[in-house]
């Protein structure tokens, strides 16, 4: 994919790699059951979710977005990432932002990222205040960014989540503290996509120390640090 490159951030990052005793990649989380009955509410009407139980892994929001399914991808992007707590910041009050409403941007983002291989306009259009936009925050954004890539073919290098309890709190302090304090690059706060590509510059160069794709640094990064 295309990604701007913060330099700053990037000396930094080769010169302090997080992931210097890590030899073997972990597995992403693999998901966990997700009730049809409480998410079909959230989904384009007639549903295509089949019969049997849905279990919200990688490999099925994958194929709910390949089929071009993409409330259903989002709901179990949702049940994935532990965001059903704030469903408000997400699915808005149904006049702001109604389901279709969030269908045809999902779909207009998965257009642009075909096209430009980047996601700079679909962030603006999933984080963005103005009129239209879904005014999701960096970690909601984030997540929703990472399946679609993939679904569209980008395997090496997508965009990762990024989440305030393990990245902002614990992994970003873990690579900052032994880095001179005049050599700091900028943090990882807040919703801007400067801010997100920062991390994404941290993400790829240990994706390219380690040769693995940044999916496996992120999910790796999660297991060291939930484990710490």
């Amino acid at each position: 994919m295309r990604w701007p490159l913060d330099e700053r951030t990037a000396q930094a990052a080769d010169a302090y790699p997080l992931l210097k005793d890590a030899t073997v990649p972990s597995p992403q989380f693999q998901g966990r059951n997700a009730s049809k009955r409480i998410w079909d509410s959230r989904v384009v009407q007639p549903s295509t979710w089949g019969t049997g139980s849905i279990l919200s892994s990688p490999e099925a929001i994958i194929d709910q977005f390949k089929g071009g399914h993409y409330t259903q991808g989002l709901a179990l992007v949702v049940s994935w990432g532990l965001m059903w707590r704030q469903p408000a910041s997400i699915y808005g009050d149904r006049q702001s932002k109604t389901i279709e409403h969030i269908e045809r941007t999902l779909r207009e983002c998965a257009e642009q990222i075909s096209k430009s291989q980047s996601i700079a306009d679909s962030w603006q259009m999933l984080t963005g205040l103005q009129d239209g936009g879904l005014r999701w925050s960096a970690v909601m954004a984030s997540k929703t960014l990472h399946f679609l890539c993939r679904a569209l073919g980008f395997q090496q290098d997508p965009p990762v989540p990024i989440d305030t309890a393990w990245i902002r709190k614990r992994v970003w302090p873990a690579f900052c503290s032994p880095i001179p304090f005049q050599q700091r690059p900028d943090n990882w706060e807040g919703n801007t996509f400067e801010a997100y590509c920062r991390y994404m510059t941290a993400i790829r160069t240990w994706a390219g120390q380690k040769q693995w794709t940044t999916t496996q640094v992120e999910a790796t990064l999660m297991n060291v640090f939930e484990g710490g």
